[in-house]
Order: structure tokens, then C-alpha cells, then sequence
């Protein structure tokens, strides 16, 4: 073994050089770190390599600079959510594999894509007004004007007990216009309720009923003939609970109403706004304040309306009710004046002039198009004033032009409670394309007396 440093042979595995004493340990240390050296440099350039392949990667698959350099944590947290979706991803691309592509994916759950409630309640508002008003009728009397609803699929039909007093057969008009007859097979004197009979209407799926009582700010929606002007409908609110009063009937815990019902609603059904079931019968209208209404509730009167149905009154029975006014009760002050009122002797020559001004006021009203110039000379409430009111309204705007030539009074027939005057008109009339005409006609004015004693026209009979 030779020295490095001076060439002299020493012996082998001599620590120390004999002649310069050089350190053999130390050369040997040396080589050490030159080796550890290149195996460090080695593994540094690999790393590297492996560094550069790895981000290449990561940035096909769309990562970032800045997620490749998280601390080992974060990554080894995202690569497991990484491989979490691309098995998510595969799962999902295996389901629609097998999913059939002719089936149409389900709509949208409630709980994805919920419709405004705005929307549905309105939609649901249509279908229950045109259901029930199919099921509603207008009542027609000689002297009033209501409404009326389908109770059973026996033809019953369930109105107030005003609108067919004193009459055991009536008129019914439905939706499209198609009268029928009617009879009344149950009516109290009491409560304001009655029933009629429709042969016709047997076999007819009725509107449901609401059995128990309603809430206060239940939606409603009332049903009627308000004004004459048929199959009417307004949506409201039950404003109030066990409204009692009297008047001609006894109304005990009754409804109140703030939908807008008028006169000739009487009878009608008040619907439950979100179930479409009668709730009531719309029967009273507060004078002093035409926006409060009252309803009576059907829970209080079906098992009234199913006893006659299941056992009708007689003719006799449903006429005679109304005979309460002469007796002797609570009433007998109201009484004494309804006998004044009708107990007013009719006048030829006054009712002949009566009814020759209303022609003439009614010429004025056909001319201005203004209903108020004949008001005050029809009942109100009656069948002539909703016919009047409707036909001008008609006619308005139209240009429409009468001409009366003239109008005799021809006959006057007084009796007990009204008075029949006659007429023969002739008058020249030009229609909405400028043609004229002339027409001839015969009249008949049933006339009454209101409380005050003045003449009213309650119903009018024409014909050609």
C-alpha cells in the first residue's frame, strides 16, 4: 500500500503513513461522502423527473399549479374526493347505460322546482268556479229574481226560503240559458232555507258539503245571480263567526262575508276557495254597509234540507207557510203595515198615467243609455227591474235609436195585492247597421204599492 502524499510502501491496512505520517482513516472518509454524494444526486434528479411526469398529469386532467403544491394532507385529501366523483361519475354513466333511451325522465318533485303557490291556488280557483257552475241556478218567480245550487242527485235544489215565498212553482235557468220547472217541496218560515225539486236535474252529481264549520279567514268564493246578471262569481274572505240576528227569518251563528254578493245572489252557494265544498248559503246583506254580507252555515241546515227531501211538504203545506205575516206574534206590527201597503185602492186613471210617464222616462233612458231614469218606477229587486237593468246595459254604446209613435193603454185589471195594466205600442227602430223598423206590440205591467203607497212595476209580460 503505497502513500498518496509522499510514494513510500507501508504496510496493509496501516492507519497512518511510516514516513510522512499521513492519515490513511481520513482519505477513506472522504471517498464516503463523494459516494453518498453521487447517490444523493442520483435520487434528486429522479424526484424530479417523477415531479415533472406527475404534474403533466394533474394538468390534463384540469388541476392547477396551485393544487399540485398543497401540503401532503390537502393532497392526499383531494385525490381521495377526486376518486370519490370519478366513481360517482362512473356510476352514474353505468345507470343511464342501462336506463332504456325511449323513457322520458320523471318531472321535477315539488321539492326541485316548486310551482308560486299564486299560480295554483288561481289555477285551482278556475276549476272549482266552472265545476260548480254548472250546478248553480237562477230562480225566477213572478216578482223575484235569486239563486240556487244542486243538494242532491234526487234533482234538489237548495235556496233561501225569500226568494220562492208564497209560490209553490218556479222558474230555474241554468248556465246556458235553458229554463226548467220546478217545485218547492220544503220551506220555513223560521230559518231562511227552502227547497225545490227539479225533475229534470234527477240523476245530476251535486256539489259536495262542508259539515263542519269553516274558519275565520277561510277564502271563499260566492255564487250567484247579483243584479240579475247570471252565474256571477266573487272571491272573498269568512270574516266573522256566529253572526246573529233577525229580521223576517231568524239567522242564528251565521257567517260573515266580505266576497261582494248583491240582490239576486240570494240562495246562492258559498264555496270553500281550496276545496270547492259548500260552506253556506248566501242569504243577507248588511244595508248600512253593502260590503258585509251573511252567510248561513250548511252544517246548521242539512239535516232541515235532508228531511224534505226524504219527505216532501205538500202543496197545501208549502202554500200556507207564508200566511205568518196575519198571525199573531212578534210580527203583528210589520203585519199591519204589509195590510196597509196592499190594502191601498188602485186608481184607473192614475194607473193609466202612471204607466204612460214610465213609457216616456223610458224612452228618455233608451236614448241617454242611463238606467236611474227609470229606476224609482220598478220593484225592487224584482224580475222587471233585473230585465230593464240588463237590456240597457245591452244596448249601450251601440247607437241603437227608438222612436215610440205610439202607446195606448188598453185595459186595466185591479185585483187584491196588484194591479194589470194593458198597453198597445207601436214604435220606429233603427239597429246598430242604421235599419229601420217598425214594431208593434202588447204589454201587460203587473203593478204593486210599495210601504210608502207609490206604484211599482214588478214584472212585464210582452208580446208580439
Amino acid at each position: 500500500m503505497f502513500c498518496p502524499k509522499c510514494g513510500t510502501k507501508n504496510i496493509e491496512n496501516a492507519r497512518f503513513c511510516s514516513q510522512c505520517g499521513h492519515s490513511y482513516t481520513r482519505y477513506q472518509r472522504k471517498n464516503r461522502w463523494w459516494l453518498t454524494g453521487i447517490i444523493l444526486t442520483f435520487l434528486l434528479m429522479s424526484g424530479v423527473f417523477i415531479y415533472a411526469f406527475v404534474l403533466d398529469k394533474e394538468q390534463v386532467n384540469g388541476t392547477t399549479v396551485e393544487e399540485t403544491i398543497q401540503p401532503p394532507v390537502e393532497k392526499i385529501s383531494d385525490s381521495a374526493k377526486l376518486k370519490e366523483e370519478a366513481k360517482d361519475e362512473k356510476d352514474e354513466k353505468q345507470a343511464n347505460a342501462s336506463t332504456p333511451q325511449n323513457v322520458p325522465k320523471e318531472k321535477s318533485t315539488p321539492e326541485q322546482k316548486a310551482p308560486s303557490p299564486q299560480t295554483s291556488i288561481e289555477k285551482d280557483k278556475k276549476e272549482i268556479i266552472r265545476e260548480a257552475q254548472t250546478k248553480v241556478y237562477t230562480i225566477l218567480t213572478e216578482d223575484s229574481l235569486g239563486s240556487g245550487f244542486l243538494f242532491q242527485d234526487n234533482g234538489t235544489i237548495v235556496t233561501n226560503a225569500h226568494v220562492v215565498a208564497g209560490y209553490v212553482d218556479v222558474i230555474l235557468r241554468d248556465e246556458d240559458g235553458q229554463e226548467m220547472n220546478g217545485k218547492v217541496i220544503g220551506i220555513s218560515n223560521q230559518y231562511d232555507v227552502a227547497l225545490i225539486e227539479v225533475q229534470t236535474l234527477k240523476g245530476t252529481s251535486p256539489l259536495q258539503i262542508e259539515m263542519k264549520e269553516s274558519e275565520v279567514g277561510t277564502e271563499v268564493i260566492a255564487l250567484g245571480s247579483p243584479q240579475g246578471l247570471e252565474n256571477t262569481a266573487s272571491i272573498g274572505y269568512l270574516t266573522g263567526l256566529d253572526r246573529s240576528f233577525e229580521s223576517e227569518f231568524q239567522y242564528e251563528n251565521v257567517y260573515q262575508i266580505d266576497a261582494q254578493v248583491s240582490p239576486g245572489s240570494s240562495g246562492g252557494p258559498l264555496l270553500d276557495g281550496k276545496t270547492g265544498k259548500v260552506i253556506g248559503i248566501n242569504s243577507a246583506l248588511l244595508t248600512s254597509d253593502e260590503s258585509i254580507a251573511f252567510s248561513i252555515p250548511m252544517y246548521t241546515m242539512t239535516e232541515l234540507l235532508m228531511n224534505w227531501s226524504q219527505s216532501p211538504m205538500d202543496e197545501n203545506e208549502v202554500a200556507s207557510t207564508f200566511n205568518f205575516y196575519n198571525e199573531t206574534s212578534a210580527h203583528d206590527e210589520y203585519a199591519e203595515e204589509e195590510k196597509e201597503t196592499y190594502d191601498v185602492p188602485y186608481d184607473e186613471a192614475s194607473l193609466a198615467n202612471f204607466i204612460i210617464n214610465f213609457r216616456g222616462n223610458y224612452e228618455t233612458a233608451l236614448r241617454n243609455e242611463d238606467f236611474g231614469y227609470i229606476e224609482d218606477q220598478l220593484l225592487y229587486d224584482s224580475q222587471a227591474y233585473y230585465e230593464m237593468a240588463n237590456y240597457l246595459d245591452e244596448i249601450s254604446g251601440q247607437g241603437m235609436v227608438f222612436q215610440f209613435t205610439l202607446n195606448d193603454v188598453t185595459n186595466i185589471d185591479m185585483q187584491t195585492d196588484q194591479a194589470i195594466v194593458s198597453t198597445y205600442e207601436v214604435f220606429d227602430f233603427m239597429n246598430a247597421a242604421g235599419e229601420w223598423s217598425v214594431y208593434e206590440r202588447t204589454k201587460d205591467y203587473y203593478v204593486v204599492t210599495d210601504e210608502y203607497g207609490d206604484y211599482k212595476i214588478k214584472h212585464i209580460e210582452i208580446s208580439q
